[in-house]
């Protein structure tokens, strides 16, 4: 048993040697390393400027859709509007190419939001998400990336025009800037070097908008972007079929109504010659 103590003891006192001789540094940097572990990577970490740059953009935004956007673009007696709205889209729409153009316009919108008012315009900041309105994105034949901007005069006649103007982005080389001087207020502005838009699918001013059809048209446009080509083609070929079918038997009508049994009239140039030849058989035959 003492023997047996004795080499406890010894066995001990050697494992205590050894740890005494292992350097507080490296003690340290063991205890560094394990707090370290616990602590999230960066890759997990979302960006905190683009992840603010989004929830200002979502607060200082209005959402705009095929029912709101007339109210939000109609005259208003408070005084005018200039509206900048932003046109984005997803994969069927954008074909995945709008992040770039999103991170922009998140950026661009807080000092958007920051400048001075233009004259006695206010600047009115706005969205659409042609992934999810395609209906009026088809209506106003607009692209995505891009922006649409209106001068919305103040209530006062109703002969007053809302000018409008419709630009593209370039999906790879977009920046706020670009977005920032779209604004009339902007320094170095260069909406007004845009020419506006006065053709008949003018959102507010159009000949279709002022018969209320732009929409119906939005729905038509996509409703045949959105049917597979070849039920189009088998409709075409059916309808030509039917047109070409009523058109033969529209043709054929005169002949169709004379007796089945009735033989056809015989040309008045054969009933003169067989007429002759007629009469000379029967003077034979008195003979």
């Amino acid at each position: 048993m003492q023997v047996a103590a004795l080499l406890a003891t010894l066995l001990c006192s050697t494992a205590l040697g050894q740890n005494a001789q292992v350097p507080l540094k490296d003690i340290a940097q063991g205890w560094f390393d394990k707090a370290k572990s616990y602590i999230p990577s960066t890759d997990s970490i979302p960006d905190p400027i683009e992840a603010g740059a989004a929830a200002i953009a979502g607060q200082q935004v209005q959402k705009v859709n095929i029912r709101n956007f007339e109210r939000l673009l109609a005259p208003k007696s408070e005084g005018p509007e200039e509206w900048l709205i932003y046109t984005t889209g997803g994969n069927k729409t954008c074909f995945g190419r709008c992040g770039n153009a999103d991170l922009a316009w998140n950026e661009s919108v807080p000092i958007l939001a920051a400048l001075p008012q233009s004259g006695s315009s206010t600047l009115r900041l706005g969205k659409i998400d042609c992934e999810r309105e395609n209906v009026l994105c088809s209506a106003w034949g607009i692209a995505c990336p891009g922006a649409a901007h209106f001068l919305v005069p103040q209530k006062s006649s109703e002969s007053q025009l809302t000018p409008a103007r419709f630009t593209n982005f370039n999906v790879s080389t977009v920046g706020p800037q670009d977005i920032i001087t779209l604004a009339s207020a902007a320094p170095n502005s260069k909406i007004m070097n845009i020419t506006p838009y006065e053709g008949i699918l003018h959102p507010i001013d159009g000949m279709l908008a002022k018969a209320g059809l732009q929409q119906y048209l939005g729905y038509l446009i996509n409703f045949l972007g959105s049917t597979p080509s070849w039920v189009i083609m088998l409709t075409i070929s059916f309808f030509s079929r039917q047109f070409m079918g009523s058109r033969m038997t529209g043709r054929a009508g005169p002949s169709a109504q004379q007796p089945a049994g009735a033989a056809p009239a015989a040309p008045v140039a054969a009933q003169r010659t067989a007429a002759p030849a007629s009469a000379g058989k029967g003077g034979k035959k008195r003979r």
